[in-house]
């Protein structure tokens, strides 16, 4: 299992603003309309049975409602760093035996820009037999790749990093979730960004991250991230 929570986090590194100061490049990233300008696509046994849906929070309804019956709390993310407030609805990736992929293109200046998402593992899928991968990348930069029987469920993580692009042009963001067979673990999503700037946290705040994570028996892997695209 791979955890990654990344920041570029370097000697004399300088945090140049906050995120919050900046708008959302990402167009509906935190899903509070549905899918919209965001594409999909999937392949496998449950697919297009089921397929990535928004949900609305704190919903005990049964899918497509909802998650199963389990009342998913509203993202509350340890230095989560989106300019978006909490909204009504997630991201709900769930299938069994499948492949499903979100992504999203974003035509990006050159420059600094920060980048995150928030993901949760539910309880019921963390207890299903089968497991299931997340992968979440924006404008090239891997910030999360992990399975759900891997970490702590029933609680947010934040994952966010810096990238510099070199070239102005389209960068894309996507997430890729693939699960094993019946019946398979899940994944929420929410908050997705892009900001112009570098905002990443302290180093003081990312030491008490990773308190958090070792608390929760999650296994956390920090790495550079400044990239060039």
């Amino acid at each position: 299992m791979k955890l990654i929570a990344a920041a570029a986090v370097a000697a004399g590194l300088v945090v140049a603003g906050s995120a919050s100061a900046s708008g959302n490049l990402i167009s509906n990233g935190s899903f509070e309309s549905g899918t919209l300008d965001w594409t999909y696509s999937g392949s496998g046994a449950d697919v297009p049975g089921h397929m990535a849906v928004v949900i609305p929070y704190n919903s005990s309804a049964n899918y497509p409602g909802g998650a199963f019956g389990e009342p998913i709390p509203p993202d509350n993310a340890p230095l989560s760093g989106s300019p978006d407030p909490v909204g009504n609805n997630a991201l709900y990736f769930v299938a069994d035996a499948s492949t499903e992929s979100l992504s999203q293109t974003v035509n990006l200046n050159t420059g600094f820009y920060t980048i995150g998402f928030d993901v949760y593992v539910p309880f019921n899928g963390e207890r299903n037999s089968g497991d299931a991968t997340f992968d979440g990348s924006i404008a090239g930069v891997n910030l999360a790749h992990f399975s759900a029987h891997s970490v702590a469920a029933g609680q947010w993580f934040a994952f966010r990093g810096v990238v510099n692009i070199a070239t102005a042009g389209p960068q894309t963001a996507a997430f890729t979730y693939n699960s094993g067979p019946a019946p398979a673990a899940d994944f929420v999503v929410d908050r997705a960004y892009i900001v112009a700037g570098n905002a990443v946290p302290e180093p003081a705040s990312w030491a008490l991250m990773i308190v958090g994570f070792g608390a929760a028996g999650a296994m956390l892997r920090r790495r550079q991230v400044t990239a060039t695209a």
